[in-house]
């Protein structure tokens, strides 16, 4: 199946090029992170909804895969699914039946047309998510695919809405936060951020997304940064921020949107899904 234009491809468009640039620096940021790690698993999330999380999680996956690293992509947002959608296949099946019918993981994999990119969908919707995500079936599940895969990336639903990012972020090494320049409140981040902090969650850092730069040739930007608190976060020494990096190391004021006042983000276009 052709795989939806929100996603990278190998087309040598001087667009893509430029958002492969862009995710390539973010994937290696995120390495940054796991150094030591062979294996690596990670959620993207964001504090709520339509701020195009699906969309970065999907693309950094893409990046990840395009190193040559065995590459999964899952869809752990059982209750408003969107990543079957971006590369155009049927959620006939997915992670909430593995969990529910205590099934082998293998047979539920999708291979995509991307080398080294594998995708579970989210599968039929579960009455109760949260019930299937804090069961020992998930964890073990979890637990198998980090020990097959060199990259495991989870999309989860928005922190403030559902206690599903919560649940997740103390099984996995690392949580990034999708933020909307200009949409996302700032007590709605902190919020999150404290969320997560306290389920034991290893904020590694956060994209700025949808950033307007003035003259720009493309729509969209992208920034990634580290998080002050995190664990294992390690900065490069003498290193020169990139316009494809944005620091999140002080505080978003409350009640105040998110935006691009500390950031000299590079622009790419690219459509997104609201999710």
């Amino acid at each position: 199946m052709g795989i939806n234009e929100t996603i990278l491809s190998a087309s040598g468009r001087k667009s893509d090029l430029v958002i492969s640039s862009i995710f390539g620096k973010l994937k290696a940021n995120i390495d940054f992170s796991f150094v030591g790690n062979e294996q690596r698993t990670l959620i993207v999330t964001s504090a709520l909804p339509n701020e195009g999380k699906t969309t970065i999680a999907a693309n950094t996956a893409v990046a990840m895969a395009a190193s040559g690293k065995k590459t999964l992509l899952m869809d752990a947002d059982m209750r408003n699914p969107t990543v079957h959608m971006l590369f155009n296949y049927v959620n006939a099946r997915g992670l909430s039946d593995i969990i529910s019918q205590s099934a082998d993981w293998r047979p539920f994999i999708i291979k995509t047309s991307i080398a080294n990119l594998y995708i579970i969908t989210a599968g039929r919707k579960p009455v109760n998510a949260s019930k299937f995500l804090t069961s020992e079936r998930f964890k073990i599940t979890l637990e198998d695919l980090a020990k097959n895969f060199d990259y495991v990336v989870l999309d989860t639903p928005p922190v403030l809405l559902v206690p599903d990012s919560q649940i997740i972020s103390p099984l996995v090494d690392g949580v990034v936060l999708v933020i909307r320049s200009g949409s996302t409140p700032g007590n709605a981040l902190t919020h999150a951020s404290e969320t997560l902090k306290r389920a034991n969650a290893n904020i590694i850092g956060a994209v700025l997304n949808d950033v307007k730069v003035k003259n720009g040739p493309y729509g969209y930007g992208y920034g990634y940064g580290y998080g002050a608190n995190s664990k294992n976060a390690k900065r490069a020494v003498a290193h020169k921020q990139t316009k494809t990096e944005i620091s999140v190391r002080k505080p978003v004021k409350a009640d105040t949107p998110a935006h691009k006042s500390d950031s000299k983000v590079r622009e790419a276009k690219l459509i997104e899904k609201k999710d």
